[in-house]
């Protein structure tokens, strides 16, 4: 038996964070990680034992954090954890999430979220699916939308087939909808060359080995597209390139993010907008140039 008698106590069994913040066993600040993405780790947890014991604190796969501005995105958790803290402990961690709305923005630095418990035990299925397969990739963050706003199972694209076969595959079950396989179509189809390429490059100097992916994000935050993945890049400076299809993706404002172990290290801000803008003008100074 637990009993959560205020500093007396001596937690023997894990607590669920909830239950900690309501008991104040724990302080827990959760903020926006600024250096993850919505489908990495888009969260900081600043956790604090305010008790004079030792106390377990969990978070469970399906768990739902939620942002103090109604515009941004509800996070899932893809991973559980358990959060072991000394009497008077400060802990900081990164936790592992999908966005569950996809029309919502992507937090910013002033975004804190609370914690509740999931009750979609359907979700928690496919949040428990991601966490022991390990896809914390925008394969899964587009296999959580496809669940979550019931969009087409062949929605979901990846790098790796296997994974995409997958996540297709847990999809169609939980759903009940069926898939096709890979088509050319460059919105369902990752290697899909581009009818209307526009790209440019990232360099990098990497001092250990990296999983390293670029990624296409809306003015809002929200994934796109993945551009380019590579496992186990070794150390050295590395030129990267990345191209999309100018005539799928239309919108003025685009990021695009470098990302390495789940870490956005380094981001390019296009104003597509402006540069149509320009090479229309260029064209008709050559056209007024001729006559």
């Amino acid at each position: 038996m637990i009993a959560y008698i205020y500093q007396q106590c001596v937690f023997a069994t894990p607590i669920h964070l909830t239950e900690a913040i309501k008991t104040k066993a724990v302080s827990a600040v959760i903020r926006y990680n600024p250096t993850g993405t919505h489908y990495t780790e888009p969260l900081l947890l600043e956790l604090t034992n305010n008790s004079n014991s030792t106390v377990n604190i969990s978070i469970e796969n399906g768990d739902i954090f939620i942002p103090n501005e109604t515009v941004r995105q509800n996070i899932v958790a893809t991973k559980a954890y358990l959060f072991t803290l000394l009497p008077a402990q400060k802990k900081t961690s990164k936790i592992k999430g999908m966005c569950i709305e996809q029309n919502d923005a992507a937090g910013a630095a002033s975004t804190l979220y609370t914690i509740t418990k999931g009750k979609n035990d359907t979700l928690k299925k496919l949040a428990t699916f991601i966490a022991e397969k390990n896809y914390q990739t925008s394969a899964a963050q587009f296999a959580v939308w496809a669940f979550i706003d019931r969009n087409d199972v062949n929605n979901i694209y990846s790098s790796d087939s296997a994974e995409e076969n997958a996540l297709k595959k847990f999809i169609a079950k939980l759903t009940g909808k069926s898939y096709t396989i890979k088509s050319n179509d460059y919105t369902t189809n990752y290697y899909a060359p581009p009818k209307e390429k526009v790209g440019g490059n990232f360099e990098y100097n990497f001092s250990k080995t990296s999983d390293v992916q670029i990624a296409m994000f809306n003015k809002n935050g929200i994934l796109v597209r993945e551009l380019f993945n590579q496992k186990q890049v070794q150390p050295g400076i590395h030129k990267f390139n990345f191209a999309y299809d100018a005539s799928v993706y239309t919108d003025d404002i685009y990021y695009f993010k470098l990302i390495t172990n789940n870490e956005v290290f380094m981001s390019q801000k296009w104003n597509a907008g402006e540069m149509r803008e320009r090479f229309k003008q260029r064209v008709l100074q050559r056209l007024e140039n001729k006559n």
